[in-house]
């Protein structure tokens, strides 16, 4: 587990399941709230482990608000429905596409894992372009097509984090050779949505260390020389 904090938010992130997935847990200061009153925080991407991530947020004195998914593969919506079960007040949020694709176990890979499931729909639709708010934090989500059809990156500007999904990992890019992938899309994508942030945003992937644009920008191969 590793956290940081920046602009009055904290995010810890948890790595969980088989495929070492990273599960940023997001919260702030809820300015106003009655004393002792549970914090509200988001969860991005909870690929595996629900009861480990529910009682880490229990364990901080917070309450989930909102899921965000960045993509729909298995290793990144596994704890999805038993996080809302635990959380019954919770709401799901990911794009239309993602929130097709996660319903069925072909297009969310968990068939091709051997553990077919389907994920409840999500009830709020994140829109490329279009900032919103959970728990109090401001999001601004971003498309980068390439690696799975409809991923959106979530960026929060007061804090300085962008949430990659697998997009973008530290030193390197996702993969494209999934259904719906396309490299350079994925690399056109990739290089737009790095070279919209300033060098210092602290990136963070679906796997692996976090890492800075700036990084990114001089040690990624996949940026322009």
């Amino acid at each position: 587990m590793s956290g940081d904090a920046a602009g009055g938010l904290v995010c810890s992130v948890l790595t969980v399941g088989p495929l070492y997935e990273n599960c940023p847990i997001l919260a702030g200061e809820a300015p106003g709230a009655p004393p002792g009153a549970p914090i509200p925080c988001v969860a991005i991407d909870p690929g595996d482990e629900a009861e480990r991530i529910g009682q880490y947020i229990r364990g901080r004195g917070w309450t989930l608000a909102e899921i965000l998914l960045t993509h729909s593969h298995v290793d990144h919506i596994g704890a999805v429905d038993d996080l809302l079960r635990i959380f019954p007040e919770a709401a799901l949020r990911a794009s239309a596409e993602t929130s097709r694709r996660i319903q069925s176990p072909r297009t969310n890979l968990s068939g091709l894992f051997g553990r077919p499931f389907g994920v409840t729909a999500a009830g709020r639709t994140a829109v490329s372009g279009q900032p919103f708010e959970a728990a109090g934090i401001a999001f601004a989500p971003v498309e980068v097509p390439g690696h799975d059809p409809g991923e959106l990156a979530y960026g929060v500007p007061e804090a300085g984090w962008l949430f990659v999904g697998d997009v973008v990992f530290a030193g390197g890019i996702g993969r494209a050779d999934f259904p719906g992938g396309d490299m350079r899309a994925l690399v056109a994508g990739v290089r737009s949505l790095l070279g919209a942030w300033p060098g210092k945003t602290v990136v963070y992937p679906g796997h692996g260390p976090s890492t800075t644009i700036l990084d990114e920008m001089r040690n990624n191969p996949f940026w322009p020389r």
